[in-house]
Order: C-alpha cells, then structure tokens, then sequence
C-alpha cells in the first residue's frame, strides 16, 4: 500500500489542504480516494468533540467512567480518538501532526497502532518536522507556502537532506541596553517538600527543587504528572502553594509578596499565547507590551521602552521590521512572543512546549535565539517540552515521576 506524507512549512494552510484530500483534489495526481472512506486523526478532530460535548453533554468518546475528552489529557485525548477511528473502520486516515503535545511512551504506542493499521488501511500523514515521519511511509510530498507541491521525493531521499538551518547560527545578539542590568538574588525557586492535591487527589508529593540564576533546566514527564500544576505553583497562579515551604525569588511563599511582583520577574511563552492578541499590532507594539505584560499596548510607550524595542527589531531583521504581528509565519510569531517575554529581562523564561507546530526551518530559528538568550548567565530557562530537541542543550533534566500516591521529582 503507498502510503504518502505531505511535509509542510508553517505558511501551508493545513486546514485548507486536509479539505481538499477528503474533496480527493489534492492528491488526485497521486492516489484516488473519492470512494474510500476518510478519518481525520488531528487535534482539529478532538476540538469538534470536546465542542460537542460542551454543547449537547453527548459523549461520542468516553472513559470508563463516562467522562469525556474534555478530562482527559493529551495523550489519552489521542489514544482514545485512534482507538476510537478504528472502531469506525475508514479506509484511509488522514494523520495531522500525530506527535505534538504527547509524552514519549504515548508516542511509542500511537506509532505501534499505526504500524499495525498500516497493513490494511492506507495512511496520509502530514508533518512538519522530518523526524515524525513514520517508517512504513515511502513517498513524501513537499508543499510550499502557496499549498503547491514543488517535489515528490522517497522517504529515504527526503530523510538525507539537511534543513537550511542545520548549522542552527543565525547570529542572534542580546540588546546593549538588555545586558546591563544587575544580578538575581540566589535561589530564584526553591521546592522543599512541597505537596499539591486537588480533592483527595495527590497531584505532586515531596517535590525537592533548586533553581539559580543562569541555570537551564528541562522539565520532563508523562501526560497527567503535573508538569502544569508545577509551573502553576511557580508562576504564583496556583493558590495551593500558601503553607507550603516554596520560595519564589527570595521570599517563602505567603510572606506578603504580590502576585504582580511574582509575574514581573518571570517571562512565560507557551503557544496557546498567539491566540489571545486578536488585535493586529505592530511587532514593535507587541514587544513593547511585554514590559506590562498586557495584550496589546494600550498605554503610550516610555522612551527607554522604544529603544529597547528597536534594539530587538535590529536583531530580528527585516523580516520583522515594519510588519504587523499576524502578518508573520506562525514560527516568527513565536520568535517575537519569547523577544516579548524577554524585553522586561526577567528572572526566570518558562517556555512551556514553545516547539509544537513549529516546522524544521522555524524550529532552528527558535534554538538559535534560545541558545543565544541560555548564554546570559542572569536569566534561568525553565524549558518543559516531550521533545529532546537537537541542538538545543539545557543542562539539567528535572524529570516528574507519577504514582499513585501523586509524582516525586529526581534530577538527572
């Protein structure tokens, strides 16, 4: 069977494509699938159940205990729909994106599925990165901005090219202006011993954590261990870290400190962000409103404000200058989001899966500034992604580890 994937940049207009394959228009110079019976696999698919369920509390797919997606994680999300598309019994399945926002032993089990369903159903997969393309794929089709397929290679060829970018320098800088400010006081954040439980339900037990200036972490773990409620208790969002032992930036937790001079010190970039700004500003209007941490920029910007915004401009190039912020490609829009994290030069960058959706180029393009920002020795980097991304080399692992009895931490 000739299983076919489709390789992506982040201009394609996926949506528009997934279309057009179930129309049979997009491939129909490659495969005829107008009496075959399709299956979309696609988060697209999971947000029109979880919407159903909202609207009309009908479960379509449901856990043991008749709850809905709507509770599960992730992962299960994605299980449940595969199992759930297979119980249907399409004849070809179209397969968007199927690693983004799972854990590893998830993603070792949606790909056994696949293989084993690939026997008898056929399998149209689309990616964005190379190294997602499952193995029993054999002819890959490259599309480019304008949706057109500009090449039709075999998986072995396409697999041996080198991206544009694969040397990761882009030459990326820190403002002048950025790098002149004083130290952080040690320890930034300190767990000791820190519970979290939601009801009778132990979320995270005895968590033993230290994070210093300069330090770049990687924060790993399964689907459902507790990755969020974690950067919960950091962020200050969370109201179970009172009368625990936790220190943020030099106080214990419940000591007096606001949530505004919690949130002042932390830049967090995670990509559900680039849904909140509506408004189509100016990229050197959406820097500067990271100083306020506001959407959008609703003030009249300080002098300094200006300079440190241009400085970043400069850095960026012309690719960003003079463009409004939804102009851009979903990779540059992730690029100015983490420059919008950064301008107030904060303590501590979260970047919560900052890679999900990102294609090969794009991805490199945010390494590069990653590795360029992990080089400041003020600024801690507390990256949480399923991804071990190459180039990108934080220098610890905190990995959770869940139990019944809630997750432990361990360093490694």
């Amino acid at each position: 069977m000739n299983h076919i994937g489709i390789y992506l940049t982040n201009l394609s207009n996926k949506d528009l494509i997934i279309e057009q394959i179930m129309g049979n228009t997009f491939l129909q110079n490659h495969i005829d699938v107008s009496e075959l019976k399709p299956a979309l696999y696609s988060q697209i698919t999971i947000n029109q159940l979880i919407d159903n369920e909202l609207r009309h509390d009908a479960f379509i797919i449901k856990t043991n205990e008749n709850y809905g997606l709507v509770t599960m994680s992730n992962g299960q999300q994605k299980r449940a729909l595969l199992t759930y598309i297979i119980t249907q019994k399409p004849n070809f399945i179209i397969l968007d994106d199927i690693y983004s926002n799972i854990d590893k032993e998830t993603q070792i089990s949606i790909t056994e599925t696949l293989q084993k369903l690939s026997e008898k159903t056929l399998l149209i997969q689309l990616l964005y990165r190379k190294k997602d393309l499952l193995t029993n794929i054999k002819t890959v089709l490259i599309v480019d901005e304008n949706n057109s397929i500009i090449k039709v290679e075999a998986s072995n060829d396409f697999l041996k090219q080198n991206s544009a970018l694969s040397n990761n320098s882009l030459g990326f800088s820190l403002p002048k202006l950025f790098t002149e400010r004083t130290s952080s006081q040690n320890p930034l954040i300190q767990f000791n011993s820190v519970h979290s439980s939601y009801g009778e339900k132990v979320v995270l037990k005895d968590i033993n954590w230290t994070i210093n200036s300069g330090e770049f972490w990687h924060l790993v773990g399964p689907n459902g261990s507790g990755k969020s409620t974690l950067l919960s208790l950091i962020t200050g969002d969370n109201p179970r870290a009172y009368g625990e032992n936790l220190v943020l930036f030099g106080k214990k937790k419940g000591t007096g400190e606001t949530l505004f001079q919690i949130k002042k010190k932390i830049g967090y970039f995670t990509p559900t962000m680039i849904f909140q700004f509506n408004h189509d500003d100016t990229v050197e209007n959406m820097i500067i409103s990271g100083f306020v941490d506001s959407v959008g920029l609703y003030t009249v910007p300080s002098g300094v404000h200006k300079v440190v915004a241009n400085e970043w401009l400069a850095i960026l190039g012309d690719s960003f200058r003079h463009k409004t912020f939804r102009s851009l490609s979903m990779g540059q829009q992730r690029i100015v989001l983490i420059v919008r994290a950064m301008v107030k030069f904060p303590q501590l960058l979260i970047l919560d899966e900052p890679t999900v959706g990102l294609d090969d180029y794009n991805c490199q393009l945010f390494i590069s500034l990653i590795n360029t920002i992990a080089t400041e020795k003020e600024i801690a980097i507390l990256y949480v992604s399923h991804r071990d991304e190459e180039g990108l080399k934080p220098d610890s692992v905190f990995e959770l580890i869940p139990s019944s009895q809630g997750s432990t931490g361990i360093i490694r």
